[in-house]
């Protein structure tokens, strides 16, 4: 009995324990308000929306990541760009017109409309801006293809004429300097005059077209009209965004600078602080009509040789510099208040902001010499002559035009114009083998239609991935 008894003893010790009783929550068992908490945080967590957008953007990253980085191959492999002889060309072309578009509307608002940076409601100058630039965009495109198009005139009269060039040459040892313009004038400079027009008549011609009729040639016609006003949509959008979002340009600094607002050229400006004195009366001077501090005028020294005169844009490079007090750094520029402290004065004594006890907020920004004396001389005239809006007194005709100075948003053009002419190298073979002139001007107008539509659709479609993956994220899917 001894013996059986130790063998069960040993046997039970051998054997593996049991598993420890399950335990439950009461309300997990009933569905109680825990269970649901719990169920509620469980979903939460597993859909949360920042996890959610943040996978997004970090989609929409990794689709441009690897389109910059198939744009890098094509452009290790020359496939994305034109050639050397076209892209340089191409840049110029488009620059210029932009600029000539720009010189052109600032003109006309500066001689008809009186319009200027100071002109209200904002609305109205900023308008203008966004329509020079849609413009001018258009025009660089338009530039590009026709010098994509003269390029490819050059090379083909190249090839022709190069065997009797030499002909002529052996001919005669020392031709006259004449006939050699005239026969530079007809074998390269007017066949490119003539491809250039003929590209540009094409992609301009379905615009004019109009339609009466419903038949069949009619209906063709309007579609190719259609199209042709849709490709120009798209290429003032690519100018507006690429003016706005690459080149940091504001559409208002297309417009004449008022002196007595914000001009053109400013980008940045430091805040001067309000009063702190409870006084509203106009024989005070509040604080902030002081002048500029000597820690504000070396910040605006600073602004004023990166950005320049905000009125003018002048950055005085050649000019004298004065020293700042007690320091050896140069000054070269005053701070302007914006708005002026006349103006100021009698937007606070309105009856209006009398009764809220509002005050305008002033910024200073860096002015030269020249637009100060102006500007004090114009506000000087102005209050003599009791002048009611003495912000209005600096714009219109008294505005100052820059026209003539070059900015960096006008290499928006260059960029339209390069974006236009993107894979032309690709279609060499295919229009410049063409039969005849028509057809090269049909074909490279096509393939610009194409390239830029094919533009369109890869942003459409990078769009409705971010939107889908949203909707799926507010959704709960």
């Amino acid at each position: 009995d001894e013996l059986q008894y130790c063998m069960q003893l040993s046997s039970t010790m051998n054997s593996p324990l049991p598993p420890p009783p399950l335990s439950f929550d009461h309300d997990d068992i009933i569905g109680g308000s825990t269970g649901r908490r719990r169920r509620r945080n469980k979903n939460r967590n597993t859909n949360n929306p920042l996890h959610s957008i943040q996978s997004t953007i970090d989609n929409i990253c990794t689709q441009l990541n690897d389109k910059l980085s198939q744009c890098n191959t094509q452009l290790r492999n020359n496939q994305l760009l034109p050639p050397p002889h076209i892209l340089l060309p191409s840049v110029i072309s488009g620059t210029l017109a932009f600029y000539a578009t720009s010189f052109s509307s600032q003109y006309i608002q500066y001689k008809l409309l009186k319009l200027s940076t100071g002109t209200r409601p904002m609305i109205i100058p900023i308008s203008v801006g966004v329509a020079t630039v849609a413009m001018g965009s258009w025009m660089g495109h338009l530039a590009g293809l026709g010098t994509v198009a003269a390029a490819a005139a050059t090379a083909k009269c190249t090839d022709r004429t190069s065997s009797s060039s030499r002909m002529q040459w052996n001919r005669r040892a020392t031709p006259d300097f004449l006939e050699q313009c005239n026969s530079l004038l007809e074998e390269k400079i007017l066949p490119m005059k003539d491809a250039a027009c003929r590209t540009v008549h094409e992609m301009t011609r379905p615009m004019t077209i109009a339609t009466n009729t419903n038949n069949n040639n009619n209906r063709r016609m309007q579609q190719e009209r259609k199209e042709a006003w849709f490709h120009a949509a798209r290429i003032c959008i690519i100018g507006i965004l690429t003016y706005k979002t690459l080149f940091r340009s504001n559409f208002m600094s297309l417009s004449p600078s008022s002196y007595t607002a914000r001009g053109s050229f400013a980008r940045k400006g430091i805040p001067i602080p309000k009063s702190s004195s409870s006084s509203r009366s106009s024989s005070m001077i509040p604080s902030s009509f002081n002048y500029a501090t000597k820690s504000q005028r070396e910040k605006l020294h600073q602004i004023g040789s990166r950005f320049g005169c905000h009125t003018c844009g002048s950055r005085l490079l050649f000019r004298s510099r004065r020293l700042l007090p007690n320091t050896t750094k140069k000054m070269i520029f005053h701070g302007d208040h914006i708005p002026p402290v006349s103006v100021a004065k009698q937007i606070n004594n309105r009856w209006y902001n009398r009764k809220l006890g509002r005050t305008v907020a002033q910024r200073f920004y860096p002015q030269c010499t020249d637009c100060s004396n102006k500007q004090g001389g114009l506000l000087s005239r102005a209050v003599n002559a009791g002048h009611r809006n003495l912000h209005a007194a600096g714009g219109g005709s008294e505005s100052h035009f820059h026209g003539w100075r070059m900015r960096v948003g006008h290499l928006t053009g260059g960029l339209v114009a390069v974006v236009s002419t993107v894979g032309v190298g690709n279609d060499d073979a295919r229009w410049l083998g063409s039969s005849s002139e028509e057809e090269e001007a049909e074909v490279l107008v096509h393939s610009s239609r194409d390239r830029i539509r094919s533009i369109q659709y890869w942003l459409e479609d990078l769009l409705y991935d971010a939107k889908r993956t949203m909707s799926n994220v507010w959704n709960g899917r």
